[in-house]
């Protein structure tokens, strides 16, 4: 398809960001599935990604048809009031790091524990192919470690903080209805993967910190 097919019908066909903004992924994630097949796409004659509408929105129906995808909202909002009820009752060590976070810093770390809690539920109830939600899912946790570390915690808290974070998850996934509708081998694999989910997050956090703080110090001690 030509640059001139592209123009003719400008509401037909998206941009990389574009379509990533509808998906509510990141662009490079979009990237990927486009490269692995999983999504059509179209490139311009300059190389540039364009997709069809049509395929977008078939691709939103696909997934809004399939059941766990209903569960964040339900999970989200009990995920903040598990959030809450702990911090009430936390120690003096949770409140500390809780403080570090600015009123900006704090609406990231909501919006993060949200995208998370989505991705998790998505990743979990796939046996195959959850692959995209599992790197997009590690791209964010790393964005979580870029915060704790310009927030200055040390990492002992930021390892307590994201703990703190699956600990509410799990307890929300918990008092769902889910849980009772599937038997106990899937139950089980639901658990492992959930489990293989947040140990992959929590590597993606550290590793993410450290890099910041070995860049930092090589750029100090110059």
């Amino acid at each position: 398809m030509n640059q001139s097919s592209f123009s003719k019908k400008p509401k037909t066909w998206l941009s990389l960001s574009e379509a990533a903004d509808i998906l509510g992924v990141h662009f490079t994630t979009l990237r990927r599935w486009a490269d692995a097949g999983d999504i059509e796409c179209m490139r311009t004659p300059g190389g540039r990604r364009r997709f069809n509408v049509e395929v977008i929105v078939q691709f939103l129906q696909h997934h809004q048809q399939t059941p766990v995808l209903n569960l964040p909202t339900v999970i989200e909002t009990r995920v903040i009031d598990h959030t809450r009820r702990n911090l009430q009752k936390s120690s003096s060590i949770t409140r500390h790091w809780i403080g570090q976070f600015n009123d900006e810093q704090k609406t990231q770390f909501r919006q993060t524990g949200s995208r998370l809690t989505a991705l998790l539920m998505q990743y979990s109830n796939r046996a195959e192919n959850g692959g995209a939600f599992l790197e997009e899912g590690k791209r964010i946790s790393a964005g979580y470690g870029t915060l704790c570390y310009q927030a200055g915690l040390p990492i002992t808290e930021t390892i307590q903080a994201f703990l703190f974070f699956r600990r509410s998850i799990l307890d929300a996934v918990h008092e769902t209805d889910f849980l009772s509708e599937i038997n106990d081998a899937e139950s089980h694999q639901l658990y492992q993967r959930a489990s293989f989910f947040f140990d992959e997050m929590l590597m993606a956090l550290v590793s993410q910190y450290f890099s910041l703080s070995t860049t930092n110090s090589i750029s100090c001690s110059q």
